[in-house]
């Protein structure tokens, strides 16, 4: 016997149901959020290792949901969070046919947050470093043909911005081994549960065991697996960490 054909306005009634849940709980989470920025006074609005672990753990109990789907909601919902949160400003830079498609910022930060764009990545650096809570969207440091940007020294071994680290990788899902563009901020380094760390080196130093993936100079870009911490040096400095993709 087979399975009764089901009712399509029973269906659109429970989907209706399902939806007004959902902006039920949307609201629950949204004044949460508030409560959280009220609690954290002095403490920095974007917190990228949490907000990535997070995602990966929901991304993983969701079996049935696809990774881009789980991830594409956080990141509208976190946006929202955030900008509810406080003064976090977006500062990206237009150089690099990598950002000419600017679905790869929404896709990763969503639509609630103000964002300011500027024509070089060593301008949104800048205006990044003087803004407590901005974030900049950078081209991703890289081997020629694509490798021109040399931004990423600034943040090494005696640069301008040793204060600064990379701590996102854009897009968040996929399967690629090294992203298309990066967020930048003052925020400190801590592990999300699957990174990978990024070592500045200059003047010929060697990162055993590491990845190399950009050369400017004298200076050298290294990725190694997981979450290491080194002493900061003349030569060798941790200038970011980047989840792994949730692919």
């Amino acid at each position: 016997m087979s399975d009764p054909i089901p009712d399509i306005e029973t269906i659109r009634r429970e989907i209706d149901r399902v939806d007004t849940a959902l902006l039920q709980l949307i609201a629950e989470r949204l004044e949460l959020s508030a409560q959280v920025r009220r609690a954290k006074a002095g403490v920095r609005v974007w917190r990228p290792s949490r907000e990535d672990g997070h995602v990966r753990t929901l991304a993983r109990a969701a079996k049935q949901t696809p990774t881009p789907l789980v991830s594409t909601i956080w990141a509208e919902l976190m946006s929202a969070s955030l900008a509810a949160q406080g003064p976090m400003t977006l500062h990206v830079a237009l150089e690099g046919d990598i950002l000419d498609n600017w679905s790869l910022v929404r896709d990763r930060f969503g639509a609630a947050l103000p964002v300011v764009t500027h024509p070089t990545t060593s301008a949104a650096l800048a205006a990044c470093y003087a803004d407590a809570e901005g974030v900049a969207v950078l081209p991703a440091p890289a081997p020629p043909p694509r490798g021109m940007q040399n931004w990423w020294t600034a943040l090494g071994p005696g640069g301008a911005m040793e204060g600064m680290h990379i701590l996102a990788r854009l897009p968040r899902t996929g399967v690629a081994d090294w992203p298309r563009a990066v967020a930048v901020a003052t925020a400190d380094l801590s592990p999300s549960g699957d990174d990978e760390t990024l070592i500045c080196t200059r003047g010929g130093d060697v990162v055993a065991g590491g990845k190399l993936r950009a050369v400017s100079g004298d200076f050298a870009l290294y990725s190694m697996p997981g979450f290491v911490e080194i002493t900061p040096s003349v030569t060798q400095r941790v200038i970011g960490c980047l989840p792994k993709p949730l692919g």
